[in-house]
């Protein structure tokens, strides 16, 4: 039992630094939507900040605005979809740490779900942002690879095979024998 002990206690961490990374994401979507609507009040011709009475003028040419908006929405786009993904690992994490063990036919699941969304979710977020840069007539946003996200959720969805596979390797030495 001392590896479970250890297996919960690694668990216990990693439920931590999502929680952590969680509120991180949050906040950098935050900024990034603040920065988003400051763009879009200087395209029209806004203020919004001033120093000494004198407005303070970020970009001279709109060309670079649209840049920098298109650059502040796809971040944000990008770290919703982190928020979110952290949001269902941290639910993982926490289910685990209620039935104190990974190996659980509930947590299988659960972890096979993140795994699926962590292909699938990035996808998406990257077609919005691209949307997005279109349409507001930006240059490309650069490259964007959605592969460490696929092999993460490869990752998991193997993992959630192994913890089903120990949930019904539990389920055999608990049930009496015939």
């Amino acid at each position: 039992m001392k590896s479970l002990k250890t297996i919960q206690k690694a668990f216990h961490v990693f439920q931590i630094l999502a929680k952590v990374a969680f509120i991180l994401t949050i906040v950098g979507a935050s900024i990034c939507a603040v920065g988003a609507l400051c763009c879009t009040v200087w395209s029209a011709g806004g203020q919004v900040f001033s120093l000494f009475g004198e407005p303070v003028t970020m970009f001279s040419e709109v060309g670079k605005l649209n840049q920098m908006q298109a650059r502040l929405l796809s971040n944000l786009v990008y770290l919703i979809t982190d928020a979110i993904l952290l949001g269902f690992a941290g639910r993982y994490f926490r289910t685990e740490q209620a039935e104190g063990t990974p190996f659980t036919h509930r947590g299988a699941n659960l972890v096979q779900r993140l795994g699926v969304r962590c292909i699938w979710m990035p996808i998406v977020s990257i077609v919005i942002a691209s949307v997005l840069t279109v349409c507001l007539g930006a240059e490309g946003g650069g490259d964007v690879s959605n592969l460490p996200s696929v092999i993460t959720g490869i990752v998991l969805i193997l993992a959630s095979l192994i913890f089903r596979y120990g949930a019904e390797l539990e389920e055999k030495i608990a049930a009496p024998r015939e």
